[in-house]
């Protein structure tokens, strides 16, 4: 019974080990390929048509916080990525349980991935929405204001998504944690009504 525990549980560390890496690498890639979206549109758009044009300034200092912004939020999540995803590798292979970065970085792994997969994914749709007002500000406002109204569904969209999906993370770790509470409940009372009663 000891040795089928002792199996169960490496078995749910070594589960959260992989999840804690794949998430990492999924935080990786999403985070270097918008951060590099967004540096190429910064430095490729044309600003030429707002150089006399007042009443376009309040949209390109949007335009300017949104974009660091993103970068900035990308890059952080880049960097926690890049610092632990290699523990994490390591520990992977050695297979030990002395060895729990996953665990200890935990708060860290979780902060990567709500920058990368939430808070940047929004702000490059928002990113999307404000290029597209730059570039066409002087030249067809209908494009503008038609790439607004398609995003604000999909921005909805998402934001629904999101809730749903933690919502439905947090029910599925409580259940799991409640599991591993029966498990233990049953185990010390089984153990126990094992134990001889000395009188």
């Amino acid at each position: 019974m000891d040795i089928e525990q002792a199996h169960i549980k490496y078995s749910l560390k070594r589960r959260r080990l992989l999840f804690s890496k794949a998430k990492l690498k999924a935080v990786s890639r999403t985070s270097a390929l918008l951060s590099g979206f967004a540096m190429v549109a910064m430095v490729e758009i044309s600003l030429d048509d707002h150089k006399n044009s007042k009443s376009s300034a309040p949209l390109l200092v949007v335009y300017s916080i949104i974009t660091c912004l993103l970068v900035g939020v990308h890059l952080l999540a880049l960097m926690i990525s890049t610092c632990i995803l290699p523990q994490l590798e390591a520990d992977s292979l050695l297979g030990s349980d002395e060895y729990a970065s996953h665990t200890t970085m935990h708060i860290y792994i979780e902060l990567a991935w709500i920058l990368s997969t939430g808070f940047g994914i929004f702000l490059f749709l928002i990113e999307i929405a404000i290029v597209c007002w730059v570039k066409f500000f002087f030249v067809t406002r209908p494009a503008a204001i038609a790439t607004t109204i398609v995003l604000v569904p999909v921005v909805i969209l998402f934001c629904i998504f999101s809730l749903h999906f933690y919502r439905r993370l947090v029910s599925f770790k409580l259940s799991r944690h409640q599991d591993e509470l029966d498990e233990i409940e049953n185990t010390l009372t089984t153990g126990k009504l094992a134990q001889p009663n000395i009188v």
